[in-house]
């Protein structure tokens, strides 16, 4: 019933806005090409009758709400909305080709280990065409190669193409430059009468080298990216800080300065903005792996973010915007978080416009604890990467006796490699009872997050399924488990010393602008109130920020935001001790604010 109204509403939208829609693909040639690279199941001009109709329907709620904001006076909201249709026109013209290019990377960072794949198994014996249909079997380790090999099979199964036309056609209309380059290469290889297996070993072995190469390229625009992103972050917060609080303590005697609501804005929503920016840019540059460990995304989402609302809500926001003696301010969940949460202002006899920074820093700190916890026991699970890489150099060394994979296999479980050494065990122990080795694997798939530990995995056992697991293939193999593991110490290697620069600037940031308040407060003069109130608005955004640069510094150094999670709490607790030692500031600094004797 479902499918039949997605149906009814594509039809109704290509038949009331057609001709619309024959407008825009004239204006955005690009559309046809770039549905087609994307992966899109949807006619062209179907689709551009869909963005004639969301322009449509842009307009109109542009229109009703610059109305209703010019009725009730909100004037500085209207050219804010009048460009809305314009971006939602852009957006949805571009959108095949943002899909078209995540697609790319995607594919782009899984076909290295894919090609290894099909030169292994070229090299077992099988021909070019049924290694890449066997793909189809791995779409829980090659999930977008086995899209590629899915077409494959219904070009020449279904529509009865040949395969090199097959294979030509794929690389058309592949988004992806590398599969493309490899495809009409080996096309190249058949016509040419070359040598298939040595020109897939090639390629493979030159895919993981450039890997290796673009670690390197990758290090060096990132910290150009982190120098830009520390300069402009920590020059304008210092400096916008400082005109901030000198225009609210010389209120009187200065006709000129900055307002508390575009201070607002700036530490609020503009830095925060930025820091979400360098975190969409580095994740753009960096190298990927075509797979994402959601589980310490769901963590966060479940447990720290809701308990971080309930404690702002609750332990924060209740007590300020409450008036003196309500009710709810009263009562002990509300005045029990609040004490609970400025307990350490008043037992460090902070100013009272910290006690709010104060309660924000453990807010985030108790809130993301439990996060940082379990990413860090579930990280151990990665270092499974390592022992099959020694595991597999030991199988070769060890067939070169002469033994079966399968009782090489219960030989080598006797020894210690790691965290994989417990599901060696398990494995020696399933072929002692019979059990094939296939099946193992497969079960092994499912317990096993580690997208690289899957791929050796299924690449050891379909080169023992196929030919054998001979010396020379098995060679091949940790050959190749060596490659993952050099690229994996490449990365950090190269992104390791970046981690530095996130936490110059939240350090800096943090210690600058706490100390100038500490400086501020203890000066005798100035409209003293309204600086406190200013100050009391001001510095969680210091907190906060700090703690999306933790974010920055995972996402830089690790490749991931959930490894932020531990930098972010880091920067968190040291901006917290910052403010537990602000009355030392003020004790040193107090003296230059008192005339010479």
């Amino acid at each position: 019933m479902g499918v039949f109204r997605i149906m009814n509403f594509w039809d109704w939208v290509y038949k009331h806005f057609e001709g619309f829609g024959k407008r825009i693909l004239k204006i955005y040639r690009n559309i046809p090409r770039d549905i087609q690279k994307s992966g899109m199941h949807i006619y062209p001009e179907v689709y551009a009758s869909f963005i004639g109709f969301m322009l449509l329907v842009s307009v109109i709620c542009v229109t009703v709400l610059s109305a209703l904001f010019y009725i009730i006076g909100f004037y500085l909201l209207i050219p804010v909305l009048i460009p809305i249709p314009f971006i939602v026109l852009v957006i949805l013209a571009y959108l095949p080709a943002l899909i078209a290019s995540s697609r790319a990377g995607g594919i782009e960072g899984e076909f290295p280990f894919t090609t290894a794949y099909l030169s292994m198994m070229v090299m077992s014996g099988l021909s070019p065409y049924t290694a890449f249909e066997r793909i189809v079997k791995s779409k829980d380790v090659f999930t977008k190669s086995a899209e590629l090999s899915q077409r494959f099979i219904l070009l020449v199964r279904v529509l009865g193409k040949d395969p090199l036309s097959a294979f030509a056609m794929l690389a058309q209309r592949t988004p992806s430059p590398t599969v493309r380059d490899l495809l009409m290469g080996y096309v190249t290889t058949v016509r040419a009468g070359g040598d298939v297996i040595d020109y897939l070993n090639k390629k493979a072995r030159l895919f993981f080298s450039e890997i290796i190469v673009k670690m390197k390229v990758i290090a060096d625009r990132l910290a150009g990216l982190l120098e830009g992103y520390l300069a402009l972050v920590l020059l304008s917060m210092i400096s916008l800080t400082v005109m901030y609080f000198i225009t609210v303590s010389f209120a009187g005697t200065l006709s000129f300065g900055i307002s508390g609501e575009s201070m607002f804005l700036f530490l609020y929503v503009m830095v925060p903005m930025i820091s979400a920016m360098i975190i969409y840019l580095t994740d753009i540059i960096q190298y990927k792996e075509p797979w994402i460990d959601y589980r310490p995304y769901i963590m966060f989402f479940a447990l720290s973010l809701p308990l971080m609302v309930f404690l702002i809500v609750f332990g924060l926001f209740l007590p300020s915007a409450l008036p003196p003696g309500h009710p709810l301010r009263e009562s002990f969940i509300v005045s029990g978080l609040n004490n609970l949460l400025t307990y350490p202002a008043r037992a460090f006899n902070l100013p009272r416009y910290m006690n709010s920074s104060i309660a924000f820093s453990l807010i985030l700190i108790i809130s993301t604890l439990p996060t940082v916890i379990y990413t860090e026991i579930i990280s151990r699970e990665y270092k499974v990467v390592q022992g099959i890489t020694r595991f597999l150099r030991d199988l070769v060394e060890i067939r070169k006796t002469g033994m079966s994979p399968e009782k090489s296999i219960i030989e080598l479980s006797n020894r210690d490699y790691g965290v994989f050494s417990k599901y060696l065990k398990k494995m020696a122990m399933q072929l002692n009872l019979g059990i094939p080795l296939s099946k193992i694997i497969q079960d092994l798939l499912r317990k096993i997050i580690v997208w690289r530990a899957k791929v050796l995995l299924f690449v050891m056992t379909d080169t023992i399924e196929v030919g054998g697991g001979t010396t020379e293939i098995m060679d091949d193999l940790a050959w190749f488990a060596e490659s993952v593991e050099a690229i994996d110490d490449e990365r950090k290697k190269n992104l390791r010393t970046l981690l530095i620069v996130p936490y110059m600037g939240g350090i800096l940031a943090a210690a600058t602008v706490i100390m100038l308040a500490a400086f501020m407060g203890s000066l005798q003069f100035g409209a003293g109130g309204a600086y406190y109130a200013a100050a009391e608005a001001t510095l969680p955004a210091i907190v906060l920020n700090t703690f999306l640069m933790g974010i920055v510094a995972g996402k830089v150094s690790n490749g991931s935001v959930a490894s932020g999670f531990k930098h972010a709490l880091i920067l968190t607790l040291i901006t917290f001790l910052f403010f537990l030692a602000s009355p030392m500031f003020e004790a040193t600094l107090g003296g230059l604010g008192q005339p010479v004797s």
